[in-house]
C-alpha cells in the first residue's frame, strides 16, 4: 500500500516502562507508559444511535483508530480490552468515570494506585511491641 503520509512508529518499551513515538525517524516524543491507553469512543447519529470505535491514544500521539463503528457495546468492549491486555497499556470505557476501566500503569510516584498501600515510618516501637519472636 501506498501513501503520502511520512512513516509513523510507537514502540512500547516495557522494560523500561517508556514509549517512543517518532515520524520520518525523528521524535515526537518519548514517555512513560501510563500515557499511552486504547479508548472505547463514542459517537452518536442524528437519530441518537450509538456507535462505539477504539482508538489507541496517547499524549502528544495522533489518534488511531483501531476498529470502526459499531453498535455492538460488549463486543468492542472485549476488543479494547484484549487489545489493551497483549500490548501491555491500559484500557479505558467511553464514560470518563467507569468501573470498566483497566489500569495497568499508573504515574511514578502516584498515591492513588488501588492495591498499593505506602509503608508507614517510624511506627514500630520496639519496647512497645507485642510481637514476640520466640513464640
Amino acid at each position: 500500500m501506498i501513501s503520502s503520509l511520512p512513516r509513523r512508529r510507537l514502540v512500547l518499551n516495557h522494560a523500561l516502562g517508556v514509549y517512543h513515538f517518532s515520524i520520518q525517524g525523528r521524535t515526537v516524543c518519548q514517555g512513560p507508559m501510563h500515557l499511552v491507553y486504547v479508548r472505547l469512543a463514542l459517537n452518536s447519529d442524528a437519530y441518537r444511535r450509538c456507535f462505539f470505535q477504539l482508538v489507541l491514544c496517547g499524549h502528544k500521539l495522533e489518534p488511531l483508530v483501531l476498529v470502526q463503528l459499531s453498535e455492538r457495546y460488549e463486543q468492542m468492549e472485549y476488543l479494547g480490552r484484549y487489545i489493551a491486555r497483549k500490548l501491555n497499556i491500559n484500557y479505558f470505557d467511553c464514560l470518563a468515570t467507569s468501573y470498566r476501566h483497566v489500569v495497568r500503569h499508573w504515574p511514578l510516584g502516584s498515591t492513588f494506585s488501588p492495591g498499593i498501600v505506602l509503608r508507614k515510618t517510624g511506627t514500630y516501637d520496639e519496647g512497645n511491641s507485642q510481637w514476640d519472636p520466640d513464640v
